[in-house]
């Protein structure tokens, strides 16, 4: 009877502590230009969250095996929830002058916003969201979360409020959270992505920015000389449709 207890009480053990995963599926609207819509993924569990825009033509599920989860479309970013670390796979030359573009390891600690929380309330899914306005990294932002589901983190690097962000609003593109599933173990993680802090080279934020600008000034160097001769260009600040545009704050 001891040992039949005792099996019992480990059983319940690890079911308690056994981690479970959760899931934010995002739609991503840019709003310049063409008028794209994407998917992107918010997954996380109690130490670690992934983030990633994958390519899904078929328009499947995440937790599909068909799903290739390996087509990343944008700047795909990992985050140690423990050591609040954030790694993201990004592209730049790293040399001035060079035409070499190169993906690399950015390696930052997890941004902290200052928001402005409201008792402005609308429905999400279900949920009861509240408005919220910050200002990061040049943009101005306009979230919607919901205290309902008590997690601090939202899409891209966006989090720290008081409940998950279930959409967010700015002048360049939108996020809008379209599927949550929560606490299940039938959600895959993305090991691609935690491999990101095992690289042995990574570059500060700093660094990053230096490097993102010199592709940033190669493609609007080759695009400018593609131009007529005479031809008067207006020009734009060159990170304008970056989701950073500035790095002051």
């Amino acid at each position: 009877m001891k040992r039949i207890l005792t099996l019992f009480l480990l059983t319940l053990f690890f079911v308690a502590t056994a981690q479970t995963t959760n899931l934010v599926e995002y739609t991503f609207k840019n709003k310049r230009g063409v008028n794209d819509v994407g998917r992107e993924y918010l997954v996380f569990n109690d130490s670690e969250l992934y983030y990633a825009n994958i390519s899904n033509d078929n328009n499947l599920n995440y937790e599909d095996d068909k799903l290739g989860k390996e087509r990343f479309n944008y700047e795909p970013i990992y985050i140690n929830l423990k050591t609040d670390s954030l790694y993201q796979n990004r592209i730049g030359i790293l040399k001035k002058n060079s035409a070499e573009m190169k993906r690399f390891i950015l390696v930052e600690t997890k941004p902290v916003m200052s928001w402005k929380v409201t008792k402005e309330s609308k429905k999400i899914l279900g949920y009861t969201c509240y408005k919220a306005t910050t200002k990061f990294r040049g943009r101005d932002y306009t979230a919607w979360f919901t205290p309902d589901i008590p997690y601090n983190l939202g899409p891209w690097k966006l989090g720290g409020l008081p409940g998950l962000i279930l959409k967010v609003e700015n002048e360049l593109f939108d996020y809008v959270a379209i599927r949550i599933v929560l606490n299940s173990d039938k959600i895959p993680t993305l090991p691609t992505l935690q491999s990101f802090e095992k690289f042995k080279t990574k570059y500060t934020l700093n660094q990053s920015i230096e490097y993102n600008d010199n592709w940033l000034n190669f493609l609007r160097s080759n695009s400018l000389a593609s131009l007529p001769q005479g031809v008067k260009v207006i020009e734009e600040p060159l990170r304008k449709d970056a989701r950073e545009l500035s790095f002051e704050e």
